[in-house]
């Protein structure tokens, strides 16, 4: 006999309880793509499936169950505005532009509304767009960090009007959260800096810098922790031994590492140029294998497969990931925050991925991370010796894996990069496996949508303008210079 729809929901519901209590990601999916292929009456539930399945990397569920969820709120707009924001955060940014256009000027508010076009017109390159959505949330909420944040990457403040209504708005600014008012500060640090004010600008930075501080205090023994477990159980026979076992091609991404603010967005721009390479972005899929494999360390690998597990199913599961967000075909760059920490799981897994670790001049790294609001939060940028104490860490890493892993991990100093664009390129291009393209040497014209800090740079020709910009402020880095020194 066969099972009605509504029979079935309570079989369905427990079988994706069992699932997830057991962490079995292919078990969840299949429970889901039932409730979902027999249109299971879930109503408001479907928010929550969605948000489940966004957590786990599943695009393609995650958006057929907004579907649903919109489905059954008959097209309420707050309802589809749940997708702009699953649109966003999967970064199909274009999409969510043209939904959120279409939806009513106070969904979620007013200045909401004009807030995220100008954030998604701002990724697309839209900078004239940006500022005028931008401008009209500031008209809806006056002194709004965030609002503030983005138009100041925008423009040039030192030439453009729109910095003397930053300061005019400064007493209402001081009126907002504290999250908020940072991020004013930040907005107000590039004023100073773009006018040539290194007091007042390194003044407001710190600011903001403090009120983040205070939000989200930087663990520096669990940082250390995480550091030490990334390298345990790894040598380079590790990753030999793991790669006869491989049955399946994994040189489809391109993992572009280092330190944030280091040059890696602009040797994402370099690749993404090359007609087989689509950016990814900071994509953050590996955490999901790493959480498969028990762990970041090699013995938490070696236990995995004790268990049954192998890397052949850790690196398709990657692969599954990333076919989620970029479809079946084409190489992607996976420029993730923190791959560092990851690089052990990364090169079990996808032996065949190329690997490229970005180095920059630390006192120019470390201002750029100092003045740099970070989107996710960056603990360790808020204070100029913890920023020390993380380079540390990282630097410890890059000498490792560059020593287990030899030719396959290229580091690229970002100062020879742009005073030899040419040469470096060709280097990027060859290590990955790329024909030589004309369209690399010109990345500036790659009209590519960007969602780093680095979104304007990246469409200015290569140049010299990020060397020695810490210059102007050496008097008040020397925290972090004594720090850095330190043993």
């Amino acid at each position: 006999m066969a099972v009605t729809k509504t029979t079935a929901l309570p079989h369905l519901l427990a079988e994706l309880k069992n699932a997830l209590a057991a962490r079995d990601r292919g078990e969840t999916r299949r429970v889901v793509t039932a409730m979902l292929d027999q249109r299971a009456p879930l109503g408001q539930q479907w928010r929550a499936i969605s948000l489940l399945m966004q957590a786990s990397g599943d695009l393609s569920l995650a958006l057929r169950a907004v579907d649903a969820f919109i489905a059954f709120s008959r097209n309420d707009p707050v309802a589809i505005y749940s997708k702009v924001v699953l649109l966003t955060q999967a970064q199909r940014i274009e999409e969510a532009h043209d939904l959120l256009a279409r939806l009513p000027k106070t969904v979620p508010d007013a200045a909401g509304h004009a807030y995220v076009l100008g954030n998604t017109a701002m990724t697309l390159g839209r900078v004239d767009d940006a500022r005028r959505y931008l401008l009209e949330a500031l008209a809806h909420r006056p002194g709004w960090g965030p609002a503030w944040l983005t138009l100041a990457a925008a423009v040039n403040l030192a030439r453009d009007p729109v910095g003397d209504q930053l300061l005019a708005e400064a007493d209402v600014a001081e009126r907002h959260a504290p999250g908020d008012l940072a991020r004013y500060c930040y907005a107000l640090g590039k004023l100073h800096a773009d006018r040539g004010e290194s007091v007042e600008a390194f003044a407001a930075f710190a600011r903001g810098a403090a009120l983040l501080k205070a939000e989200t205090p930087y663990g520096r023994k669990a940082d250390e922790t995480n550091a030490v477990a990334a390298r345990e159980g790894y040598d380079s026979s590790f990753f030999e031994r793991l790669r006869t076992q491989q049955t399946i091609d994994t040189s489809r991404p391109i993992f572009v590492t280092g330190l944030p603010r280091s040059g890696t967005t602009l040797v994402e721009q370099i690749l993404a140029s090359h007609s087989a390479v689509q950016d990814g972005g900071e994509l953050n899929l590996i955490q999901h294998v790493a959480v498969a494999a028990g762990g970041v360390s090699g013995s938490a690998i070696e236990r995995h497969i004790a268990r049954g597990g192998s890397a052949d199913a850790l690196g398709a599961l990657y692969l599954h990931l990333l076919s989620e967000r970029f479809g079946p075909e084409g190489r992607i760059v996976d420029k993730t925050i923190d791959a560092s920490r990851f690089m052990g799981v990364i090169a079990t897994a996808l032996p065949d991925a190329p690997l490229i670790w970005m180095q920059r001049a630390p006192l120019d790294n470390a201002w750029s991370c100092f003045r740099t609001f970070f989107i996710h939060g960056v603990g360790w940028s808020f204070d100029l010796a913890d920023i020390a104490h993380h380079f540390q860490l990282e630097d410890a890493l890059m000498a490792f894996w560059k020593k287990t892993l030899g030719d396959r991990l290229l580091v690229v100093p970002y100062e020879e990069l742009v005073e030899a664009p040419a040469v470096w390129t060709a280097r990027l291009l060859s290590h990955c496996g790329l024909e030589d393209e004309v369209a690399a040497y010109a990345p500036h014209l790659n009209p590519r949508r960007v969602a780093t800090a680095s979104a304007l740079q990246v469409r200015r020709p290569i140049n010299r303008d990020g060397l020695g910009v810490a210059e102007p402020y050496r008097p008040w880095l020397q925290p972090f210079l004594d720090a850095y020194a330190a043993p």
